[in-house]
């Protein structure tokens, strides 16, 4: 599928036909949201992949019961990484490993402790956020190019998702994207013309 096309048929879809969605296409998806793009090479997500039908529905209260939560195939929980200094860190062991010359390693050394000082205490979850919505954004476009359905969804308690699904404390549910196979249509796509968002 061309991506325009993605772009101009992908919509948020609020009920699916709870048909399962193939298990090699799952793995296609999971390839897909690891090669997003982020801060410095940081990465600084997890995501909880839900496809048991007793959980969803112990979910779906913390969902103010929006029928995605029950109807979805699988339920993709992404979770801000508040930790960037031991991400940081794991970015520069994997180049040293790599063979990257000692020079170039000193000044991504450099370059990513300049960063980590710009995002201390609390700041760290706010730029681990900025970068989860570009994995979303990519799970998201990977899913429609092999014809899979979702809806990002910030409407939910993030406080109790991380109580049900045992979260670790550094993790921080930022947003959800229910996949399936959609039962509703699609409304028109309504979006701002170009003059009035360039300039």
């Amino acid at each position: 599928m061309e991506f325009k096309t993605i772009l101009e048929e992908r919509y948020a879809t609020k009920v699916f036909d709870g048909r399962k969605i193939d298990e090699g296409k799952i793995e296609q998806i999971k390839e897909m949201i690891r090669l997003s793009p982020s801060a410095i090479n940081i990465q600084p997500w997890k995501i909880k992949i839900i496809s048991d039908e007793k959980l969803k529905e112990e979910l779906s209260p913390a969902t103010m019961e929006q029928p995605q939560i029950k109807s979805c195939s699988h339920l993709l929980v992404f979770c801000a990484d508040k930790d960037l200094e031991k991400n940081a860190d794991r970015v520069l062991q994997d180049v040293k490993a790599m063979g990257v010359p000692e020079e170039n390693v000193k000044q991504l050394e450099f370059v990513l402790e300049t960063f980590l000082s710009n995002f201390p205490g609390e700041a760290s979850l706010c730029e681990a956020q900025h970068n989860v919505f570009i994995a979303a954004i990519t799970a998201i476009y990977a899913a429609k190019s092999l014809g899979i359905d979702s809806c990002p969804m910030q409407g939910f308690d993030p406080v109790s998702y991380s109580k049900i699904l045992e979260i670790p404390e550094n993790l921080v549910p930022t947003l959800i994207v229910p996949l399936g196979y959609p039962a509703d249509k699609p409304m028109p796509k309504s979006r701002l013309p170009k003059e009035e968002i360039f300039f």
